[in-house]
């Protein structure tokens, strides 16, 4: 494993906090038929990481998606927004904060605009590649 500190990375992460809508049940299982890379029936070969986190309380859940870049961050809200999903995510879900984190290209910014995504840049630490 190697790493190199504060030597920028083409890694974009994607965290949603959610505010649960539907049952918890529901909502479980929503996440867990929503999970598999094969969701969109569209390769996404460059996702790094799909997980989804529940509160304590249940009444709150955190989605993270990692791709490798940009253009696979860019492929993932395409694809999303020709699913089933664009319809069914708002019926579980209330997005309180959409963070996307990393040095996203220009045509990336101007999509996540719709999104009202909280747009942050890298700044410094370290990134181990595996």
């Amino acid at each position: 494993m190697s790493s190199e500190l504060n030597q920028s990375n083409s890694v974009i992460t994607y965290i949603f906090e959610l505010k649960l809508i539907k049952s918890i049940e529901k909502v479980k299982s929503f996440m867990s038929e929503n999970s598999s890379p094969y969701v969109f029936n569209c390769p996404e070969p460059r996702t790094i990481r799909f997980e989804w986190f529940l509160s304590e309380d249940n009444q709150s859940a955190t989605l993270i998606e990692m791709f490798e870049d940009s253009d696979a961050a860019r492929l993932r809200l395409e694809h999303h927004s020709v699913s089933h999903l664009v319809k069914e995510f708002p019926e579980h879900f209330e997005i309180k904060n959409f963070i996307v984190l990393g040095n996203i290209k220009a045509d990336m910014k101007e999509k996540l605009k719709d999104w009202n995504a909280d747009q942050r840049t890298y700044v410094g630490g370290f990134f181990k590649k595996v």
